[in-house]
């Protein structure tokens, strides 16, 4: 509804949105092995050598199932079915002050509801919550409970203010904005609620029974039960979500200042602030707190273990004495007071012109520091693979994986007309320089342990010069060659004094997303041919393009190179165990061959090709 009255521009309004979802995800259905590498040079026995012999056991094995039934299909009882609706009412007025001067207000309010009961399992809130509780805060949690939401309200100022004998434009604001989140999320609570879904970590001697098997006729039958391997009482992944549930919100600002030069002359210059009020956090309560910190060089805190598996916390009355849940992950806000952040620069001037060149530049800087990235499907996901010092229970903020750094960008364009009119020909180029994409350096295997010894995502100490003499290596095979320990550290001071990030920040934890992968330089080139063509009265115009992305690659098969690190990380040096349970001094391997921590994309996708990648167009416009 818009209504004026004289200087004012009155917009109200109401939006409402409702979700009928059905969610079926089922983790490791076909059960996931994992084969670490073991012993000592001569006698190093590779994962991949373990897993073709298949003559002894994974070192992990995870299986998920439907407890509903057997169906591993969208026909199973164990997928998550909820309602959801999202109710939202809003009030704008944009008042004119003068000629010149024109301001923006308004306020929005949100509230999301929960509208589905999720299913109660008495096992988690009769036993399980009270021995969580002893480590961790739940914030109200228990099964079968539907998030809170309490309603969102959102102001928002803004203005624009010309000179006209200047010829600038001066424009910015501040506001709120609630955003959203996927469904998949919360959604966890009602698929994994201790019961819908089943599933285990195969303990050490449930493990010495398991050997790979698979047959794709009979999926149901090559998956090792708990009843098979003896694992005993089990109930799968556990999903809470706090009692009060905020939905992401933050508060940004924003200052620009727009001149006109004259003669199709432009310039711009922008500057964006945005500061997270609400966040969504991860916390694994399954596991106990940590038993120590780490000896030597870079103490961290270590978590106990069970086998190859993180040690849990004991909850007794179920008949085994065990703990039957292979994960429990709440789902909350960040009630640190350290919340992210991001800023944005933004500089460019641009030239247009109808006959004559067109042309723009732009330099943009960007910096995004978040606490949990939260790019997963999956709770368990979205605790398990971001980068860490001391285990994702304890997290800090870091640049963002989409942190942007640097950026450059030009085009340039020109048309020429010919033939009376009936034909032109446009040259376009776009010019693209890029900041690499963040990077963390981090170890083979987990120091941590929050994630049993075989997880990943700990972030490396990069020792001094004398520590990485101090420290413990263990003789290591690459392609049948053996390293000696003393080789091994000459190697990685080598490579460490090479690197710029790593050189610069010895004797300190590797931030995660603290490196960059190289910069790149891209120029893509797009030709036009317009032809005009004329039926009776009418004209019509037919254009033919060619465009080749990465030109820069055409012109020398060494440029316009994309770079490329799977995950956004580099696990430079293994971990190779404590010496002994009590004794947490670590011990190391490095593979002196070690390159580049990249590789090249192979994608061939436009924009992101290492090579250069062309296309034809047709195009009939009717006039």
């Amino acid at each position: 509804l818009k209504i004026n009255y004289k200087n004012h521009s009155f917009t109200l309004g109401v939006d409402y949105e409702r979700f009928k979802v059905f969610n079926v995800f089922i983790q490791n259905s076909y059960g996931n092995y994992s084969y670490l590498t073991t012993g000592t040079a001569p006698n190093i026995v590779t994962g991949v050598q373990k897993f073709i012999a298949n003559n002894v056991a994974p070192s992990t094995y995870q299986l998920g199932f439907p407890n509903t039934d057997k169906n591993l299909n969208d026909e199973t009882g164990a997928g998550a079915r909820f309602t959801v609706s999202k109710l939202a009412f809003f009030i704008a007025d944009e008042m004119k002050v003068g000629n010149n001067l024109t301001i923006n207000m308004g306020v929005r309010a949100d509230h999301w509801k929960f509208i589905t009961t999720p299913y109660t399992d008495a096992y988690t809130n009769d036993s399980a919550i009270v021995q969580f509780a002893k480590y961790y805060d739940l914030k109200g949690a228990r099964s079968g409970q539907k998030p809170k939401f309490p309603l969102s309200i959102s102001p928002r100022l803004g203005f624009t203010y010309k000179i006209p004998d200047q010829s600038v434009t001066i424009r910015g604001g501040i506001g709120m904005f609630t955003g959203r989140m996927p469904l998949v999320w919360p959604g966890g609570t009602y698929n994994n609620n201790g019961y819908f879904v089943g599933g285990y970590t195969a303990s050490a001697a449930s493990l010495t029974a398991i050997r790979f098997r698979w047959n794709p006729a009979d999926a149901v039958a090559s998956v090792w039960t708990p009843a098979q391997v003896g694992q005993g009482f089990t109930k799968g992944p556990l999903n809470l979500i706090s009692k009060e549930f905020k939905m992401p919100k933050l508060v940004r600002a924003s200052m620009a200042f727009d001149k006109n030069f004259g003669k199709g002359w432009t310039g711009t210059f922008e500057v964006l602030v945005s500061k997270n009020m609400n966040e969504i956090y991860y916390t694994n309560i399954n596991i106990l707190p940590p038993i120590g910190v780490s000896l030597g060089a870079g103490p961290r805190t270590v978590y106990g273990v069970s086998g190859n598996n993180t040690a849990v916390i004991p909850i007794a009355n179920n008949g085994t004495g065990t703990n039957p849940y292979d994960n429990a992950i709440l789902v909350s806000n960040n009630s640190s007071h350290t919340k992210g952040f991001a800023y944005n620069l933004n500089v460019g001037i641009e030239k247009r012109s109808v006959k004559g060149i067109n042309f723009s530049a732009s330099y943009a800087f960007g910096n995004s520091m978040v606490g949990n990235e939260a790019t997963s499907s999956v709770n368990l996901s979205q605790w398990r693979f971001i980068e860490s010092v001391n285990g994702r229970n304890s997290l800090g903020l870091s640049p963002s994986d989409f942190d942007q750094a640097h950026r450059i960008l030009s085009t340039l364009s020109k048309k020429f007309t010919y033939l009376k009119g009936k034909l032109a020909t446009t040259i376009s180029l776009t010019y693209i320089g890029q900041s690499g994409a963040p990077l963390s350096y981090t170890y083979v295997t987990s120091m941590t342990r929050d994630d049993g010894t075989g997880g990943g995502n700990d972030l490396m100490y990069i020792p001094t010069a004398a520590e990485l003499q101090g420290q413990t290596f263990l003789a290591n095979t690459v392609s049948g060659v053996t390293y000696t320990p003393q080789q091994q550290k000459d190697a990685l001071e080598a490579y460490i004094t090479k690197d710029k990030y790593l050189s610069k920040n010895r004797g300190k934890f590797a931030d995660r997303n603290g490196a960059r992968l190289p910069f790149t330089h891209n120029l893509d080139l797009k030709l036009a041919q317009d032809f005009t063509l004329k039926f009776g009265k009418k004209s019509y115009q037919l254009q033919l393009t060619w465009e080749i992305y990465n030109f820069t690659n055409m012109l020398n098969r060494d440029w316009g190179k994309q770079y490329f690190a799977g995950n956004d990380q580099f696990a430079l040096v293994t971990f190779a165990g404590y010496v002994a349970a009590n004794n947490l001094t670590p011990q190391y391997r490095f593979n002196p061959t070690v390159t580049t921590p990249y590789n090249f994309n192979n994608s061939a996708t436009p924009g992101y090709a290492n090579r250069w990648v062309s296309t034809v167009g047709l195009r009939f416009n009717f006039k």
